[in-house]
């Protein structure tokens, strides 16, 4: 019920102003006035607004701005100078991610500023007009996570209300609070099979959840997330890895994806993520931090645990690292992945091979099919049920009121069927401090690839401890000919600096709107 196959209808509407910009002009008077006649209009309006949500060729590169991943290529996106402090105002991904939010932005303001002259069934309309205001909140709330106060603009512009300048971060965020607030009551818990993907009362409610954990409103996200929790409607899935392959669309776990369908609305996916046996250009690959923070079956980490082997350091860990990452000689789709063949197409040394050895099997399809630009329809999974747990969980933590809850919260995700990771209890982690390390390093394993790692290493303010020096790759134990024989295999050197925090104004909307200015400190 989760997945949002609605972006196939209609994939966008043909009236002007539905992908405008921030920048760009209100829409005429002229389409205004001929398109507002009809429920279907309101609804495929609606659906319009979601068709920015996955953004794949942008989102799945995000990863790359953290400690778990690396991209090799600046091209779709230059992410990497984002991952190595390389970055300038005119980095193509601060501008990408700026312009794609607030064209959804801008075709949520056109229903929200135009629904309401359709005459159509009152329930109808208020839902679809929750649908639209959800999105414009969750691109808001995407927004002040990246780069601080932003723009804000409920309603299309007028051209005098066009150079403005930004809000503070903390009105936004109350603002997306008040916002989810006022549409939960219209939103359903589900859906039937004819609109499923819609957005429910669960999402909202979630991204609430959320935002207050973002911003450092403890106690108000417990009680939020404690709401979703109580709906009694989600629960942890048995099959992690069908969640983001494509087999399990249709999971309880899941609140909100981005959809895709075969042939009608495919994505990029096995390209970016895929190696070349499985024909792509292993362009967002895990590094070795990611690798090592997985905990040993024992639930210690690998420099506490006793049953760590460091002559085979796959062996006895955390069964999600092999559900996350492909290490050597794993199997997929059929095809031994093995670097340390250094005759096959995987080898470090071969092209298009990974650059740190591992590969992704989180967002590799079973199923490929189409071109090297569309070959997969797996979905783009945005909020989980976990992370509803886990906010819960951080929440009272922070709160220091540790109790039977939390212990629970935290339990379900590591204890998933198939992962099944020792149970956190009183005694093995009894203070503040404790937990706080426990319910940081289930966000880091369990979320990977999901676009939560960037704004967590953000808030906990550890960026600049994770993201300093040398990023690693595989131990190159196989291979004697090459320099690094025996060794982590280096990938780069990082940077972070305390402008990194946040993400620059990109310089295209500073050129649009000067009012804008001053940008971020350090920028």
């Amino acid at each position: 019920m989760k997945k949002l196959s609605i972006l196939i209808m209609l994939g966008g509407i043909a009236f002007a102003g539905c992908n405008k910009q921030l920048d760009d002009q209100p829409q005429s008077s002229t389409s205004q006035a001929t398109y507002w006649a009809s429920a279907t209009d309101a609804t495929n309006a609606v659906n319009s607004c979601y068709t920015r949500l996955g953004d794949v060729d942008n989102r799945i590169f995000i990863s790359c701005a953290t400690d778990d991943s690396y991209s090799w290529s600046d091209w779709p996106s230059d992410v990497r100078q984002v991952g190595n402090g390389s970055g300038t105002v005119s980095t193509g991904t601060y501008n990408n991610f700026w312009s794609n939010l607030y064209r959804m932005i801008a075709t949520c303001n056109d229903v929200t500023d135009n629904i309401d002259r359709v005459k159509m069934d009152d329930d109808l309309k208020a839902r679809l007009k929750g649908e639209a205001r959800f999105l414009r909140a969750f691109a808001y709330q995407q927004l002040i996570g990246l780069y601080g106060d932003v723009v804000f603009r409920d309603h299309t512009p007028a051209v005098a209300e066009f150079a403005i300048p930004r809000t503070p971060r903390a009105t936004v965020a109350k603002w997306i609070v008040d916002e989810l607030d006022a549409i939960a009551p219209a939103l359903p818990i589900s859906y039937g099979s004819s609109d499923r993907g819609r957005i429910t009362r669960g999402a909202a409610l979630a991204l609430k959840a959320r935002t207050l954990l973002y911003e450092g409103n403890y106690a108000d996200a417990a009680i939020a997330a404690k709401a979703v929790m109580d709906l009694g409607y989600y629960k942890i899935d048995g099959n992690y890895v069908s969640l983001f392959n494509g087999n399990n669309k249709e999971s309880l776990e899941l609140i909100l994806t981005a959809g895709y369908v075969k042939t009608t609305k495919p994505n990029s996916l096995a390209t970016w993520v895929g190696g070349p046996s499985m024909g792509g250009w292993s362009q967002v690959v895990p590094l070795q931090s990611l690798v090592d923070a997985y905990e040993c079956t024992d639930g210690k980490t690998i420099d506490q645990s006793t049953v760590y082997d460091a002559a085979h350091p796959f062996n006895n860990r955390d069964p999600r690292l092999k559900m996350v990452v492909i290490t050597p000689g794993d199997v997929l789709n059929g095809v031994t992945i093995d670097v340390t063949n250094t005759s096959g197409l995987d080898a470090l040394s071969k092209n298009n091979a990974s650059f740190t050895g591992y590969y992704y099997r989180k967002y590799l399809p079973t199923d490929i099919d189409g071109n090297w630009d569309s070959n997969s329809y797996n979905d783009m999974v945005l909020m989980r049920y976990p992370e509803v747990l886990l906010i819960y969980a951080e929440a009272k933590i922070e709160l220091n009121q540790i109790d039977q809850s939390v212990y629970d919260a935290i339990n379900q995700v590591r204890q998933r069927p198939g992962v099944g990771m020792p149970a956190v209890t009183a005694a093995t982690a009894a203070t503040q401090d404790a937990m706080r390390e426990v319910v940081r390093r289930e966000r880091h394993v369990e979320f990977p690839m999901e676009d939560i790692r960037l704004f967590d290493i953000r808030r906990w303010k550890i960026a600049d401890k994770v993201m300093n020096g040398v990023a690693y790759g595989i131990l190159n134990n196989y291979d004697a000919s090459r320099a690094d024989y025996g060794k982590h295999v280096v990938i780069e050197t990082r940077s972070f600096a305390t402008r990194d925090y946040l993400w620059p104004v990109p310089q295209s909307e500073i050129s649009a709107n000067s009012a804008v200015l001053p940008n971020n400190t350090g920028w």
